[in-house]
């Protein structure tokens, strides 16, 4: 009887293991068949935070090619899926070794404050906030709010600069400096939305790193970065080529998360044929309620949440199987997610 309770051990952590792996590797292929550009001020030697964004992209996929403000040019920016742009760099410099930046016609992910002048994003440069450790979301249900609840946001284990823009045009700015709510540092346009000047020719997000941010981000924090990386590239969207081309879907849908199995961020896409009110749930495998990600009326379309394994308390849940339960009107469908650490 021992050796076979043994056994079972054995098996079990096998198993465990498996799935883990299995977990890291879905996740890394998340964005395995793309590039980024990341701009610094010294490739051959980027600060830790640097360091720290190039290995959190790494994780999700991507290939890394970086390039200093000095050596710069547009033809960098062939064949890459998004563009990302550190503070450290000489917003001069850069806009004048690669002036067809703010037409990049690929996602770009800016925190050099004053660039955003450059961009469109308004009038003038941006800033850099006192040392904080706290954003203020006001726009929780985006997906770049990842998932986090309205409020206040601890992003940093310790009190560091953040940058800020005060964008215009049709801008959707998810957190503000909870000193100053004009301040904003986390906003997006979406392709094709009209700026200060000038229309977005891809999709552009402004986040609040600023130089060694980075290097002290809590789960918050990444998860933030991550749903930035994630609505950018566009993967927040339904992931099938017949789903994207549903302009008006013929049929409730509820599409398996993705990554799945996640760690920390996952996001469920789900297709609606008509107006109605929508109800999206977890549970966990005890059938206790976890969370309400939606509760809204929505029209037809192809729609998406992303969930940060928070609960509705807005702590971290355990890892383990978690239940996505969706209702709109006679429509009810459920699946289970896999979250590891």
């Amino acid at each position: 009887m021992k050796k076979l309770q043994s056994s079972g051990v054995v098996i079990l952590l096998v198993l465990l293991s498996f799935v883990f792996l299995m977990g890291e590797t879905l996740n890394a292929q998340q964005f395995a068949d793309s590039t980024a550009l990341f701009v610094v001020a010294d490739a051959a030697n980027p600060v830790a935070a640097e360091t720290q964004v190039v290995t959190r992209l790494q994780d999700m996929g991507f290939d890394i090619e970086l390039v200093d403000h000095y050596n710069a040019n547009d033809s960098d920016a062939d064949g890459k899926s998004l563009v990302l742009i550190s503070s450290t760099v000489y917003s001069g410099t850069l806009y004048g070794n690669m002036p067809g930046l703010d037409g990049l016609e690929i996602p770009v992910i800016n925190w050099e404050p004053f660039i955003v002048d450059e961009f469109g994003f308004q009038a003038e440069a941006g800033g850099e906030l006192n040392p904080t450790d706290q954003i203020n979301i006001i726009l929780e249900d985006h997906p770049l709010a990842a998932g986090l609840p309205a409020g206040l946001t601890t992003i940093t284990t310790t009190l560091k600069p953040l940058s800020y823009a005060e964008p215009q045009g049709d801008v959707e700015i998810i957190a503000v400096n909870p000193d100053s709510a004009h301040q904003a540092v986390l906003f997006c346009y979406e392709k094709g939305a009209q700026m200060y000047t000038g229309v977005a020719p891809a999709r552009r997000v402004g986040l609040f790193l600023f130089n060694t941010t980075a290097d002290s981000l809590t789960e918050d924090g990444w998860a933030l970065f991550d749903a930035s990386v994630i609505w950018a590239m566009g993967a927040d969207e339904p992931n099938t080529v017949d789903d994207l081309a549903l302009e008006a879907p013929i049929q409730f849908m509820l599409y398996e998360n993705y990554p799945n199995p996640f760690n920390p961020t996952t996001t469920i896409s789900y297709s609606i044929p008509e107006k109605v009110h929508v109800n999206i749930n977890i549970y966990n495998m005890l059938g206790e309620h976890v969370i309400t990600l939606v509760n809204r009326q929505e029209t037809a379309g192809n729609h998406s949440v992303l969930w940060n394994a928070l609960d509705k308390l807005g702590n971290r849940v355990t890892s383990g199987l978690y239940i996505c339960k969706i209702d709109a009107g006679i429509f009810k469908k459920s699946h289970q997610m896999l979250l590891l650490k």
